[in-house]
Parts: C-alpha cells; structure tokens; sequence
C-alpha cells in the first residue's frame, strides 16, 4: 500500500533507496528483458531489506566492539521520544550512515562481475541444487549483451562485428555501441566505425569512404564476431581494423 502523506512517501523513498540503486545500475549493466511491475516492486523491496539488514548487522558488531562510539540503540528502543530529543544530531547522522552505507553496498552489489560470479556459483555444487540451475538454462538476456560484453575476453582491443543484412548484403567494422535491454529487436540499433568493408549481395567487396555506420536490427539477419587482442596488436605492429570480414567460423553468435 502506498502512503498517503508527504512524509509516508518520503520515507518510502528512503526505504528503499538501495533497492532502486540496484536495480538502476543492474539495468544498465546487465540488460533484461520486460519484467512486470510487481516483480520489478519485489526486487526493489527484497535488495532494500537485505542491505538494510548486513548493514544493521554491521552495526551491532561494531556496538559490541566500541559501545562509547556508536548509538546506544537500547536506550532508543526504551525511550524513542526522550532519546530523540536529546540526541536528534546523533541519531540523524546514524540513519544517514547507515541508510548510504545499505545504498553503497546494493549499488556494489550490482557490478557486472559480482552478477557474473554469482551466476558461475549458482550452477555448481552444491548451490545449484537451490537455485536449479545449469550452465544451459533459457535466459532473458539479449544475445548481443551476452557477445559484446559478458563472453569479451578481458585482454580484447576491439571487437570487429560483420553483419549480414537481409538483402544479402555484408557490412564489417569495428563495433562502437550498441542497443541492450528489453527493446523489441526491430528498434535496436549497432554503431561501427571505420575502416568499414561493404560486399555486396554478389560478392564484390568495397571499403566505404565513411566514419560511421548506424545499422537497424530488423535489418540484421546474422552477427559474426571477432575479438581483437591486445596481444595481437602489439606482437604484429598491425592494426586490427585491417582484419578481412570474419568467417563463419569466427562467429561467436548470431543475431538473436
């Protein structure tokens, strides 16, 4: 139920700060798919009360550690009113810590590699016989997320993304940015920049005289992929945008 009043929402807002900080920078870190709003309430609620509580815990530790340094929470609980009104800055400054304190631990939580860790762990023994879950379980994230960003070795200079469209047509570059999220795949949309290489439907290759390259998903029929190393780079003192379009063999997904 959602409050009423100015102060209700207020504190509302509060409560569940770190719950939207996850869930913010999860969003952009990890895209998904549409998630309805109740779910989307429940994630919020449940990282909120979870950080609430490791925070709350760090708090009673550290009573038991320095008790002359930290809020005497017995004498709050005995006389909220009293204890208030004599230590309100106090008692301001501890809700303020604790409450950044729950925040920066939820947006923490976040990271992408922190996601990725616990997704790995989540399929192995013994956790998996919790979660049930395998290393080829159906998910709602996007392909692309999963190409340019989870599987990317970590020593990679670039990646150079080829593209075959609909008509036939073959397009490679090196990849700039592209569409993640829950968007229909008709509305995302991949940036390449030069040096760009266009083969036609017929097989003659021709580079393009041009910096940039917006290319439409609903025009994609298939992504090949190719990481270029670092490694690489220096090694052969070339540079990797020369490579010739991958083949086939080089993809690492297609465009779903």
């Amino acid at each position: 139920m959602i409050p009423s009043t100015p102060v209700g929402v207020v504190l509302l807002l509060i409560l569940i700060a770190p719950g939207l900080a996850y869930v913010l920078r999860r969003e952009r870190a990890v895209p998904t798919g549409q998630r309805t709003a109740f779910r989307e309430a429940l994630q919020v609620i449940f990282v909120s009360v979870a950080s609430m509580t490791a925070v709350g815990l760090l708090a009673a530790l550290l009573r038991v550690l320095a008790p002359e340094h930290t809020l005497d929470v017995r004498g709050l609980v005995r006389a909220p009113g009293p204890f208030a009104r004599e230590h309100h800055v106090q008692l301001a400054w501890w809700a303020f810590g604790l409450l950044a304190a729950a925040t920066l631990l939820a947006w923490v939580m976040a990271d992408p590699r922190i996601i990725r860790a616990s997704q790995w762990l989540g399929t192995h023994r013994p956790l998996n016989l919790l979660t049930a879950a395998s290393s080829a379980d159906i998910v709602e994230i996007s392909g692309w997320w999963r190409v340019f960003e989870d599987r990317r070795p970590k020593d990679t200079a670039k990646t150079s993304v080829g593209i075959l469209q609909d008509d036939g047509t073959y397009i490679q570059g090196t990849l700039v940015s592209w569409t993640a999220g829950g968007l229909d795949y008709d509305k995302r949309e991949l940036v390449l920049k030069e040096p760009l290489r266009y083969q036609t439907a017929d097989g003659q290759l021709h580079d393009l005289k041009v910096d940039m390259v917006v290319i439409a998903g609903r025009d994609i029929r298939r992504l090949d992929v190719k990481y270029l190393m670092k490694e690489a780079e220096e090694e052969t003192g070339k540079s990797a945008d020369r490579a010739s379009p991958p083949t086939t063999q080089d993809a690492v997904a297609g465009a779903i």
